[in-house]
């Protein structure tokens, strides 16, 4: 029976079990097979939006891009729906079917039929269906079903919408189907394709004109099919033994070079030379060229080409970089836990021999363009389990956000570029009153997927005398807001207003925002009115000009100690008054200090007169007796020595020394002895020794990896959260209300 330490320890061992266990799952069950439906709009407003009609290339990038064995389909809408390609397993007669059909893709429609595109696109799927599913949704425009041009208020459109809130997003919801929305053109209802991407966990993407088309649909496809991927540096990359094959998108001008692959061993891959044979597959479009390498040379690979930005390899191998915990929608306050991991052929790399010569890092890129970068391995600190985690809680800037995750190894690279957008689903308008010295305040929501009956809006004022209240805003149904009017009521002076927004989705999904502080000073000032403490400041300091019958009179002033030459000042005659002086102090004569030379001639004297003996004797006499010791010393450590040695010589019959219990004698061991890991490239001959370092300060912040990170923050424009702040928790709880059980929404 185990005493109770050891049932703590069992415990906690568990525990630990458990935790792996279900980390390890939770990365494996992204490991489901794609599953991608692409829905195109082709209404006639595409004509302008998308001139050069780059939806076909997009189409034709999709299906090489597809893994074998996952699933697709093509849908089409104007104002009727038609699927364009039927949905199927890819392979090599699915990419076929493909092609032939996206040239069909046109800018014919009369109407934008959306809603009953996404109805159609639900088509098979199942929440348990073991695929991961996603919809990537094209338009430029809004619903449209009457000759309106997208009136919201319209019969025939306000029914079309009421459908998509209460019948097909909640389906796809329920059916575990994420929607990223693509806007072609700045007349895209972005409010609602917005929504429609908060409410499925999607990307609300859009691109500003047609030759942004292709990058954007680039991060949809990036969401619904990680791809494995190595570094591209500008025209390299490197290609090590696990890579099956590898397939590079090349971006280019249409004037461009023809591009060409060199292979390590100078062997040159042409688009001529795809029909010769199976290894090579070689597709080439309108701006790019997609070129994939079945079983290829490992080492450093070039890239003969003007290669243009977007650009990348994707490679097919046993050993990928799994990052889970990003969602497609972010919400301002709401922290996002990444879980970062190499995983070989479905198990967690833990082995502390390969993380240690690994550098895994994280680069964030904000909405406005400033990056942050964080290495996240620490040799001395690795995860037991083999999972990096790392929080993101600062993030509060409404757009796009890019993570790019590098693992550097000895032997490989991988590399990964996810995208995710911040939403605001409310807007706040400031109105002042002047007459009636009172600021309105009113909270509005950028859609009408979100409940008004569930969602909360709390309002902090702080006054000028110190004091604060907490109060909650009332929901107008006439304005479709919430509203608060702030007064004066603690005097004049700086008043601020802090937010505190807790969301709903009509499907329950729930989402929190703090927007910026409300700050205004009263009383409130008419534009263009000098406030009166101003004027009656000026008209004090205005001086009168003084006439000519009157001649300014001398003001008295004080001199500045910093002035040069101070004018001297009259002063009225003073009575002189006699300071009785102080009688001097005796003289007092200095001893007299005898010569240094002649007192120690006098010491000396006098030492040798108290003895009488010379004090050279006794210097004499030390220096004998020291002789006589070390004598000594010599002659007992030499007997000391030829005792040890004749002792020391083993008898041919003894026997070995037995240990004492408890150690073990486990002589050397060579690399025959050694068990080899997953990786045997790890074990190379040409793989460099890390030297021990003498002093923890020397210690390389870069263990074995072929990039130095350098510090934990490579940049500071934009700073990665070591840890979230625990005074975040703490400021936000005065926000927070609690619910009815009935009430209260599903997270």
């Amino acid at each position: 029976m185990p005493t109770g330490a050891g049932m703590h320890l069992l415990r906690i061992l568990a525990s630990a079990l458990c935790i792996i266990v279900v980390s390890q799952s939770s990365l494996q069950a992204e490991e489901r097979k794609s599953d991608v439906r692409v829905v195109i709009d082709i209404s006639g407003s595409m004509k302008d939006t998308d001139p050069k009609n780059l939806r076909q290339p997009a189409l034709n990038l999709l299906t090489e891009l597809l893994p074998d064995g996952s699933r697709a389909g093509v849908w089409t809408f104007g104002r009727y729906v038609n699927m364009l390609v039927p949905l199927e397993a890819v392979d090599s007669q699915w990419r076929n079917s493909a092609r032939e059909a996206s040239p069909k893709i046109s800018s014919l429609g009369l109407n934008t039929n959306l809603v009953e595109a996404l109805d159609r696109a639900l088509y098979q799927a199942t929440l348990d269906g073991g695929y991961d599913q996603t919809v990537i949704l094209l338009t430029d425009g809004r619903i449209d079903m009457d000759t309106t041009e997208g009136d919201p208020t319209s019969k025939a459109n306000a029914a079309e919408r009421a459908r998509l809130i209460r019948d097909v997003l909640p389906r796809y919801t329920s059916k575990g189907v994420r929607i990223h929305t693509l806007a072609l053109s700045d007349g895209a209802d972005a409010a609602m394709l917005q929504q429609i991407a908060m409410e499925t966990d999607g990307l609300a993407l859009k691109a500003h004109t047609a030759d942004e088309l292709m990058p954007a649909f680039l991060k949809a496809f990036d969401r619904a099919v990680p791809s494995e991927q190595v570094p591209l540096n500008g025209n390299t990359f490197s290609i090590d033994d696990s890579v099956k094959e590898f397939t590079a998108l090349i971006f280019r001008s249409p004037s461009a070079k023809p591009t060409v692959l060199v292979s390590p061993t100078g062997q040159r891959f042409s688009r001529e030379m795809a029909a010769s044979g199976d290894q090579l597959r070689w597709h080439n479009d309108l701006n790019f060229d997609l070129i994939t390498i079945k079983s290829p040379e490992s080492g450093g690979w070039l890239v003969d080409a003007d290669v243009a930005p977007d650009s990348r390899v994707q490679i097919l191998s046993d050993l990928r970089l799994n990052v889970s915990g990003l969602p497609g929608s972010l919400f301002s306050g709401v922290p996002v836990e990444l879980e970062i991991a190499l995983v070989n052929e479905g198990d967690v790399v833990d082995e502390a021999t390969i993380l240690q010569l690994t550098d895994v890092s994280l680069q964030v890129t904000a909405p406005d363009g400033r990056t942050g970068s964080k290495l996240l391995s620490d040799p001395e600190q690795l995860p037991i389990d083999g999972i990096f985690r790392e929080t993101l809680s600062r993030l509060t800037l409404p757009g796009e956000y890019q993570l790019e995750i590098n693992a550097i190894g000895r032997t490989f690279q991988r590399h990964q570029v996810l995208t995710a957008t911040l939403a605001e689903p409310m807007r706040v308008d400031v109105t002042e009153n002047i007459d009636e010295q009172s600021l309105s305040i009113r909270v509005f929501s950028e859609s009408d997927m979100v409940d008004s009956t569930l969602s909360r809006v709390i309002a902090r004022v702080s006054s000028p005398d110190g004091s604060s209240v907490i109060q909650s805003m009332v929901f107008n149904d006439a304005t479709r807001s919430w509203e608060m009017t702030l007064t004066p009521d603690k005097g004049e002076g700086q008043y601020e207003v802090m937010l505190n927004i807790r969301g709903v989705s009509s499907s329950g999904m729930t989402f929190k925002s703090k927007p910026e502080t409300i700050a205004k000073r009263f009383p409130i000032e008419r534009p263009g009115i000098i406030p009166e403490e101003s004027s009656v400041l000026a008209s004090e300091s205005v001086v009168e000009a003084p006439s000519d019958a009157e001649s300014p009179q001398p003001v008295p002033f004080e001199a500045n100690a910093n002035d040069a030459t101070p004018e001297p000042e009259e002063s009225e005659p003073m009575n002189t008054v006699e300071v009785e002086k102080e009688a001097p102090e005796p003289t007092v004569p200095e001893p007299t200090v005898p010569d240094e030379a002649v007192a120690a001639e006098a010491s000396e004297d006098d030492i040798e007169d108290e003895s009488g003996i010379p004090w050279w004797v006794y210097v004499i006499l030390g220096v004998a007796n020291l002789g006589l010791m070390g004598g000594l010393a010599w002659w007992w450590l030499s007997r000391k020595k030829k005792s040890s040695a004749e002792t020391s010589v083993p008898d041919s019959d003894s026997k070995p020394t037995k240990l004492p219990e408890g150690e073990l004698d486990i002589g050397n061991l060579d690399d025959a002895d050694l068990e080899n890991g997953d990786f045997d490239d790890f074990n190379s001959e040409a793989e460099e020794e890390i030297p021990v370092a003498d002093d923890e300060s020397h210690i390389p912040t870069s263990m074995g990896g072929d990039t130095d990170m350098g510090s934990a923050v490579a940049k500071e424009d934009f700073k990665i959260d070591e840890e979230a702040a625990e005074s975040e928790g703490d400021d936000d709880e005065w926000g927070e209300f609690d619910l009815p059980d009935d009430e209260n929404p599903k997270t």
